[in-house]
């Protein structure tokens, strides 16, 4: 059986359940819409650092960040367009802004998608209008994630994205 439940303590985390599987996953969208915890069977399947976590000027160590629209650095965190210059501080802003949940479903998975569209602040950094969706589905012991980038924009938007999943020590067979 499959569930989604809110858990609106600060932050809200969403908890995506497969319970023939005894799975489950913990996503928190004003957090980058990081995905803290899978567990199977009870056992975690990521590294997380709680204490990073729980302040939001470090960044966070574990679980799945979700990096756009760089993956990992600029020289001097800098680069330059026509005839502006733009800071992107490593690995971009997606992982530091809250996303939005747009829809949750239970019918063949326990599956939730979450949205991240342009706003002042990534304009600042980024001259696009951009909407990105990732879909996370947990159906047994497997995770699923599909993403969708929509250029909203008159011109070209260059772009790298990534996944920076931290493995659980224990979880990683050898």
């Amino acid at each position: 059986m499959f569930a989604v439940a809110l858990n609106a303590d600060s932050p809200s985390t969403y908890l995506l359940t497969d319970t023939d599987a005894d799975a489950r996953l913990e996503l928190v969208p004003d957090r980058g819409g990081l995905a803290t915890r899978w567990q199977i069977g009870g056992q975690d399947i990521f590294y997380f650092d709680r204490d990073r976590f729980a302040n939001p000027e470090l960044s966070v160590r574990g679980g799945i960040p979700i990096l756009f629209p760089i993956c990992g650095n600029l020289p001097d965190h800098q680069y330059r367009l026509g005839d502006r210059t733009y800071s992107l501080k490593q690995h971009g802003f997606a992982r530091d802004l809250p996303w939005r949940v747009t829809h949750q479903d239970v019918t063949e998975a326990a599956s939730l998608t979450l949205e991240l569209t342009s706003s002042e602040t990534t304009l600042a950094q980024y001259p696009f209008e951009f909407r990105l969706a990732f879909t996370l589905r947990l159906r047994g012991h497997s995770l699923e994630l599909q993403q969708r980038f929509t250029n909203l924009s008159t011109q070209s938007m260059p772009f790298s994205t990534g996944l920076h999943p931290w493995p659980h020590p224990t979880s990683i067979s050898r």
